[in-house]
């Protein structure tokens, strides 16, 4: 399954487990500035996983399998004013 994040890509094998897509995309967005300042104050990145229309609790990303198909899509927290 390939993915891709801004303007980087990458991919995971159907069956990986969900949290390996989090740890590549949170890797990808680690220089973002947003990112950074976020995870500065609260030690995580904050952003949504959504898997086919299903918003993913963070206690449930390591036990969800991603398969062939599915539909993930990610939201990142911004602020503004």
């Amino acid at each position: 399954m390939r993915f891709i994040v801004g303007d980087k890509a990458g991919a995971v094998k159907a069956g990986s487990m969900l949290s390996e897509l989090v740890d590549m995309i949170e890797d990808k967005l680690s220089d973002d500035p947003m990112i950074q300042a976020i995870k500065k104050k609260t030690g995580k990145s904050h952003l949504i996983f959504i898997v086919n229309g299903r918003v993913v609790k963070t206690d449930q990303i390591s036990r969800t399998q991603l398969e062939k198909g599915d539909d993930v899509r990610v939201h990142h927290p911004f602020f503004g004013g």
